[in-house]
């Protein structure tokens, strides 16, 4: 519920995450689209705080049925079911919090005087530090200028943060939002509510204002960005650096502000792909974090573990040539165009629509390269951080139907990279954030997710022209094994520019995407831009020995390292019996250390939404191992003391069945059944909440293994 507004907000039957949904529905946003409680029970809220008898509270009522029945079955899953039980009795497995340990007798009777009194809420007083109030006043004048290139800089602004969590420096536990507000921003700020942040906000005069946050921060929706005073003298010079020009705003019609390419073509390509990079990781995690992903059909357009390299500012065509730039814009279309309620029967025309524009697109793109890069693209073309920014590699890791991006490159080589340019970058946003609605239609999520596919292939693409001609299709085969898969990239993504040269020199004909992964990493990337090397993980990436001494791991990582990044073939088959991800808590004698355990469940292809689970390849799992909170869902913690991690470590090597993991579980795991799951769970809490400063959230226990 995040806060008193969701309590007071109650409960809706319907289903936000719902994919096939045949028309789009009112969106429901907490904050957002509705402030009274009368104007939730308008939108089909009922209410929870029933009445001050507790027995008679629904909200109480779960609580108590919960602690009555604390050993009640409970199911993986919990279905919508058409009949209504007379009795909670025929409802005892749904007492809250479901499946995990109840409230205790002083917990419930804290509640049951809270019931009594009227469940009085207070509502928070946000004490922003004058030195805070500063720089907000500062970046919201810097926000609401006037004339065309600062209202055109602003929208671009916002389109690009209206889902961050933003702080400043003085305090790392305050944080605000970017709206458009109805009101100045001095006189209590009124957000206009809009599907999409780039639609009409249906006035003349409206503003950008920052507002407190007073929600519960939770991890998984959690995407902080800082500003500055720093940060706005870098934000001024991105954008006006270069003098230019704009005789106008842009219309907020469809097919225009849909489109990025069209809507801010007057700003100069470098500041908005600058814009991008400069905080490249926060960019990504608004579609990692944001509505979109959210669903194994939806993140299963993604491999479990990859990397995420950028091109060179100037390498990028739409960079420095206006004129290229112009003339692609419009075949960088996105999905977004056809709006929320896509009709189903025009779908496939739609879908064939897209293919063309983008094929259109490639085909141009690589006849440029042809001469601006006639020998093929070369080491410097990636982009080095400007030797200090961290943003310079990215990896992102997929558990089942979410995920989570970490800046660095973590865990061992994987199957496939990214090389991102700024159109590839800026599809990304605007086709998974910033255009897309969950509340749209089965087709225009339809769209949405497919062309994410298109997107994902141009990005593995990209790195692929940096590799020896010979050695393109023999990779892209690898990652897209299978007939259909086959048919798929043959009819739906056809290879070209594949016999375009390279000027990377490789040592070795054989292995070159292993090799151009280190040479990334060894000497195009600095240490401050590339991060700590995977001491714990890397087993197929060879450090050079000059960079030997900062491959380090104390004895506790080198202990766990043993499990770490071994395929499950018959021998070794343990990971494949993990799930998603599990926290581990390793008490030392000094203080708690908490690693991520990942399951990388690898594929023959990511080729389909649908059928997923027929292209499975569980021999090429592996495990991931970082002292890190690496997501939002954690699927099992698992405590043990440091004695006993040689231990832990060897039961996990020997795990060769189901039953040989639960053995596993019962020995050193916490499931949601233990008495003590709470404390367990508030120890992890208050360790993330030293360690992680303001990146902290709550984790989500839905995931939770039963």
């Amino acid at each position: 519920m995040q806060g008193r507004e969701g309590f007071e907000r109650g409960a809706n039957k319907s289903n936000v995450y719902n994919g096939l949904r045949t028309a789009s529905v009112p969106p429901t946003r907490l904050w957002v689209d509705a402030h009274t409680t009368r104007q939730w029970r308008n939108m089909g809220f009922f209410e929870l705080n029933t009445s001050r008898k507790p027995e008679e509270n629904l909200f109480f009522s779960l609580l108590k049925l919960r602690a009555e029945n604390p050993k009640v079955a409970i199911k993986k899953q919990v279905a919508q079911s058409a009949v209504c039980p007379d009795t909670l009795t025929d409802l005892k497995e749904l007492g809250m919090p479901y499946g995990f340990p109840p409230l205790n007798s002083v917990e419930l009777s804290t509640m049951r005087k809270w019931i009594e009194a009227g469940a009085p809420v207070e509502t928070p007083t946000v004490k922003v530090p004058v030195k805070t109030q500063k720089q907000i006043k500062e970046w919201e004048k810097f926000l609401n200028g006037s004339s065309n290139e600062e209202h055109l800089v602003a929208r671009y602004i916002f389109e690009h943060l209206f889902l961050a969590h933003i702080h400043f420096p003085e305090d790392s536990n305050l944080f605000f939002k970017l709206i458009r507000s109805k009101t100045a921003c001095s006189k209590n700020p009124m957000e206009i509510a809009t599907r999409r942040p780039n639609d009409d906000p249906g006035v003349k005069k409206f503003y950008y204002c920052l507002t407190p946050f007073t929600g519960t921060v939770v991890r998984k929706t959690h995407i902080p960005y800082q500003l500055s005073s720093m940060k706005l003298s870098r934000v001024k010079e991105i954008f006006y650096e270069t003098k230019w020009k704009a005789s106008s705003t842009p219309s907020y019609a469809r097919s225009v502000a849909e489109n990025p390419f069209l809507a801010f073509k007057d700003i100069p390509t470098k500041a908005r792909y600058r814009f991008l990079l400069e905080d490249s990781q926060y960019h990504v995690a608004t579609f990692i974090k944001g509505p979109v992903c959210n669903g194994s059909n939806a993140v299963n357009s993604i491999q479990e573990q990859f990397y995420v390299f950028f091109m060179e500012p100037e390498s990028d065509k739409t960079v420095f040539s206006k004129s290229y730039s112009d003339e692609v814009a419009p075949l960088l279309m996105l999905p977004g165009v056809f709006g929320s309620d896509v009709d189903i029967k025009e779908t496939p025309l739609f879908y064939k629509t897209l293919i063309d524009h983008r094929e259109k697109y490639r085909k141009i793109r690589v006849d440029n390269l042809k001469t601006f890069r006639p020998e093929g693209y070369v080491l410097n073309d990636i982009w080095n951080g400007d030797k200090t920014n961290p943003n310079a590699v990215l990896t992102v890791f997929r558990h089942d139907d979410n995920a989570v991006v970490k800046q660095g490159a973590i865990g061992d080589l994987p199957k496939t990279v990214f090389v991102l340019d700024y159109p590839l970058f800026e599809r990304l946003v605007y086709n998974l954030v910033v255009n897309f609605d969950v509340f749209g239609n089965v087709s225009h999520q339809f769209l949405t997710r497919v062309y994410m596919d298109m997107i994902r292939m141009e990005a593995e693409e990209l790195f692929l022209m940096f590799l020896p001609p010979e050695e393109r299709l023999t990779l892209r085969r690898e990652w897209y094994r299978g007939l259909l898969a086959d048919v798929k990239m043959t009819y739906v993504f056809p290879t070209v520019g594949s016999a375009e040269p390279t000027g990377v020199k490789f040592t070795y004909e054989k292995a070159t995407k292993k090799q151009m992964i280190e040479k990334i990493l060894f000497y195009r990337l600095t240490p401050e831009a590339r991060g700590k090397l995977d001491a714990l993980n890397w087993k197929n990436i060879e450090t050079p020995e000059q960079f030997q001494n900062q491959l380090k791991a104390d004895e506790l990582q080198k202990t766990l390292r043993e499990m770490a990044s071994i395929k499950a073939i018959s021998k070794t088959p343990f990971a494949r019996f993990f799930p998603d991800l599990a926290m581990l808590k390793v008490r030392t004698q000094k203080d708690l250390r908490v690693f991520s355990i990942i399951r990388n469940k690898e594929h023959e292809n990511i080729s389909w939404i649908m059928g997923e689970s027929l292209r499975m390849a569980p021999e090429e799992d592996t495990l991931t191992i970082k002292e890190d909170y690496m997501g939002s869902y954690p699927n099992m913690i698992f405590s043990v003391e440091e004695a006993q991690v040689g231990a832990f470590v060897n039961q996990v090597k020997s795990i060769k069945t189901e039953k040989d993991f639960n053995k596993l579980v019962i020995k050193f795991g916490i499931p949601r059944t233990n008495p003590e799951f709470w404390q367990h769970y508030d120890e992890l809490t208050a360790h993330q909440k030293k360690t992680a400063d303001f990146d902290f959230g709550y984790l989500d226990l839905t995931r939770y293994s039963l």
